[in-house]
């Protein structure tokens, strides 16, 4: 059975979508300064400009943004997911190029880079670094260049500007002068060296966002887990005082019943109290076993072939399973008990997922360092909502009374505590695939 690989989705933040509101109102500060800087210009300092060709070029960047504004307040009140629009750093970067652009076209209106504003492409260049993925980054440290590289060689002069300022395209001998060169070159080292070090930092920051949302998701994780150990140890103590009473009571009362020939009915009555009875002490233990127990068991040498047996012992329809086992001569040191348990209820899943006349599937295969465990079952498969809710405690998608919505979240925990990984894909009515990923050296 073929399943595409669509692993449970896991929603997380866009960095560029974080920041899209600050851009906003960023770039509406720029065009109100831009504004207020060429009406000084023009009128108290009476230095003639293109004003109204400025003007249009200012305007655009007012546009866009009420665009831009537009865009992120419909995202907003639809809900919609960065999946179903134009991914956000695509838009960004957009609009940061059209920025390059529109300051590139206002400069060459006004001398070139003899005009002291053609300072501010450093502040696309260090904004692009702190908010855009590198291959981003660069991509707009390369437009910079390429505005400063055009503003060398040709601009509109102005007399107040232009006068004596060696990169003015109006002053010198040649084109390219040594002051333009030098310039061109050391523009582009010191550009480039800030969108180096603002990109290498900001990927750091992300990564350490990243490190601690994962160490707050397993502290959170372990909770959970202490809590249901806490709850399996009270309810195994509270219940195993009656539970044995009730089976010593009913065992008795089996063995008069036999003496007293009593009608099949009634006897069948008392043994389908008897083996309810084992199945509330089998759920105590495997309760109290995979929660806590487990976890402090003692780490052993194992084989992929060792571990793919432990794993069916004690499972219902064992016989439904068909298994395949690829290159298990390597061990690995596991606690072998609580990973057979885990891989076990992934099984028991997928066993009741599957019609009774239908074989679930289970490989297991080793790739470099990492053993690799398949579930495949011959079930409806799940939706996409449903995905998103495996591993949850207490969330079961089982009939009321086969399961208590568990097993998942212990498989989850144990795998999670020896570095490994489970995935989980499925598609409405073709079955579900479960992948459960071990190091072969797990962490002590």
């Amino acid at each position: 059975m073929a399943l595409p690989n669509i692993i449970r989705p896991h929603v997380q933040a866009d960095p560029t979508l974080e920041s899209a509101i600050w851009l906003q109102q960023l770039r509406f500060v720029a065009v109100a300064g831009q504004l207020a800087v060429l009406a000084a210009v023009v009128f108290v300092l009476r230095i003639e400009l293109p004003w109204l060709a400025i003007s249009g070029l200012i305007a655009t960047t007012a546009l866009t943004n009420i665009a831009y504004a537009v865009w992120l307040r419909r995202l907003g009140i639809s809900g919609l997911q960065l999946t179903d629009r134009l991914p956000s750093e695509h838009i960004v970067s957009s609009l940061m190029l059209s920025d390059i652009i529109v300051l590139t076209g206002m400069l060459y209106l006004s001398a070139g880079l003899a005009n002291p504003f053609a300072l501010f492409y450093f502040v696309n260049i260090a904004v692009a670094g702190a908010i855009l993925s590198p291959a981003w980054a660069w991509i707009i440290w390369f437009a910079t260049v390429l505005g400063v590289t055009v503003l060398l060689n040709t601009n509109v002069p102005i007399a107040a500007l232009s006068s004596g300022n060696p990169v003015s395209s109006d002053s010198g001998t040649g084109i390219w002068t040594i002051p333009r060169i030098g310039f061109l070159v050391s523009f582009s080292t010191c550009s480039g060296v800030i969108t180096y070090f603002i990109t290498a930092l900001t990927n750091e920051l992300r990564s350490r966002e990243e490190a601690l949302k994962s160490a707050e998701d397993a502290r959170i994780r372990n909770r959970q887990l202490e809590a249901m150990a806490t709850l399996a140890a009270g309810a195994a103590h509270e219940l195993a005082s009656p539970l044995s009473t009730i089976a010593v009571v009913a065992k008795e009362l089996g063995l008069a019943l036999q003496k007293q020939d009593a009608p099949p009915a009634i006897t069948n009555d008392v043994d389908l109290i008897r083996s309810e009875l084992d199945r509330c002490r089998q759920i105590l233990d495997r309760m109290t076993s995979t929660a806590g127990e487990a976890a402090g068991e003692r780490l052993l040498p194992v084989e992929l072939d060792e571990l793919c047996d432990e794993s069916l012992l004690s499972l219902r329809e064992p016989e439904r399973i068909d298994v395949e086992v690829h290159g298990g001569e390597n061990q690995s040191v596991l606690p072998l008990q609580a990973v057979a348990q885990a891989i076990r209820n992934t099984l028991q899943n997928a066993l009741d997922a599957s019609p009774t006349d239908k074989s679930v599937l289970m490989s297991a295969r080793t790739d470099s360092d990492t053993w690799i465990i398949d579930v495949i079952d011959s079930g409806e498969g799940m939706t996409s909502e449903v995905l998103e809710r495996i591993g949850e405690p207490f969330f079961t998608t089982k009939e009321p009374g086969r399961g208590m919505g568990l097993g998942s979240y212990l498989t989850e925990n144990v795998v999670r505590r020896l570095g490994g990984t489970i995935n989980y894909s499925s598609i409405p009515g073709e079955g579900t695939k479960v992948s459960i990923r071990l190091p072969t050296n797990p962490p002590s």
